[in-house]
């Protein structure tokens, strides 16, 4: 096969994420078994800056590694993103080139991917130089035969459908946990779409008072959404008061704020749930003290409950609590879309530099 195109990869620097660089794939002949695909529409969120920052301790730089031309591993890593691919070279029996699917991809143009247990719904990578951590980030669906796939909307599929698998595997836990009883849900970065997703569901529930921390400029878009029963500023934190348990679901990754929240609750404080890291700036603060709680990684609870409730309750149950968040959140938000490596690469620093509304859906194409 004769390239005619360039074939690109963004890669990032693992210790200094702010550096971010283009370079030219290494163009191989395909395996047995193996597909050469083209990323072609994506999301773009915080939720990929945190696979940014917890790239190390969560195994996300081992989905994409950057390697030299003699296949060592380097400093950096590759970002991954969720998005719409096509096959453009396929050595696998059972998938055509120009079969389309939904999945787990690296910030790049073109990648090779190691098929196998192709079915009509989809198939696993298992490339040998993918280090997963979980089949949630392995499975890809054809979207010909995902229930779920809409073509006009795959602006809402790209920025949602990965996020919200985190917001439903919250619901669930917190749900089995609390058991009823009146419990107080603090969530911090409120504004951030994971985060929304969460306190939509658990509003079901009526034993849960759902708190949404965010910042000042955030305030208005927060309220808006009527998916926190109560909306505070960083700053009126010193002021909460409440009598039931009190949960922190953590999106910002601020120790300084745990830590406040921690003090503060004071014996009502029940755990903290360690979710995301939209605050990077955050990061550079390590106060004393040892926090209470525990880090809540979906993959593994989305695992558990696939094997308790079953393959078709799950993708039912989680199908329904989506439609119920769809409705309540399409009208606050507004889409920013943008092409190619230059696009991507700016809207990425963007993130970075927390210069995204939290209304913005961030939409690429290669």
């Amino acid at each position: 096969m004769t390239q005619s195109r360039t074939d690109f990869a963004l890669w990032v620097n693992k210790t200094k994420i702010t550096d971010i660089t283009q370079h030219e794939l290494i163009h191989t002949e395909l395996t047995k078994g193996q597909i050469r695909i083209n990323i072609q529409r994506f999301g773009l969120s915080a939720n990929n800056v945190t696979y940014a920052v917890t790239g190390e301790s969560f195994g996300y730089w081992g989905f994409f590694p950057a390697v030299d031309a003699q296949g060592h591993h380097t400093e950096y890593g590759i970002v991954p993103l969720w998005g719409f691919a096509e096959v453009i070279e396929s050595a696998h029996p059972d998938i055509p080139i120009g079969k389309r699917f939904f999945g787990y991809l690296p910030m790049a143009s073109h990648w090779v991917f190691q098929a196998d247990k192709v079915s009509a719904h989809g198939f696993t990578d298992i490339h040998a130089q993918r280090a997963s951590n979980s089949p949630v980030y392995d499975n890809y669906v054809f979207c010909d035969a995902d229930p779920q796939y809409n073509a006009s909307r795959e602006i809402w599929q790209a920025n949602f459908r990965p996020l919200f698998l985190t917001s439903f595997a919250l619901k669930q836990f917190v749900a089995s946990e609390t058991a009823d009883t009146a419990t107080t849900i603090v969530i911090t970065s409120a504004s951030s779409k994971t985060a929304i997703g969460a306190a939509l569901l658990l509003n079901t529930l009526t034993h849960i008072h759902v708190v949404g921390l965010t910042s000042l400029e955030n305030v208005n878009f927060v309220e808006a959404l009527e998916c926190y029963d109560e909306v505070l500023t960083y700053n009126e934190v010193a002021d909460m008061r409440y009598t039931t348990p009190v949960w922190v679901l953590d999106f910002a990754g601020n120790k300084g704020l745990l830590q406040q929240l921690q003090e503060l609750l004071d014996h009502l404080h029940h755990t903290s749930l360690f979710i995301g890291v939209t605050d990077i700036e955050a990061q550079q603060n390590k106060p004393f003290g040892k926090l209470k709680g525990e880090v809540f990684f979906a993959p593994q609870h989305i695992k558990m409950l696939i094997k308790t409730w079953g393959h078709e309750r799950f993708m039912a149950e989680y199908a329904q609590a989506w439609q119920l968040v769809a409705k309540g959140i399409e009208p606050h938000f507004n889409v920013t879309k943008f092409s190619g490596a230059a696009g991507l690469i700016e809207q990425y620093q963007r993130l970075l530099q927390r210069n995204v509304s939290p209304n913005e859906l961030l939409f690429g194409e290669f």
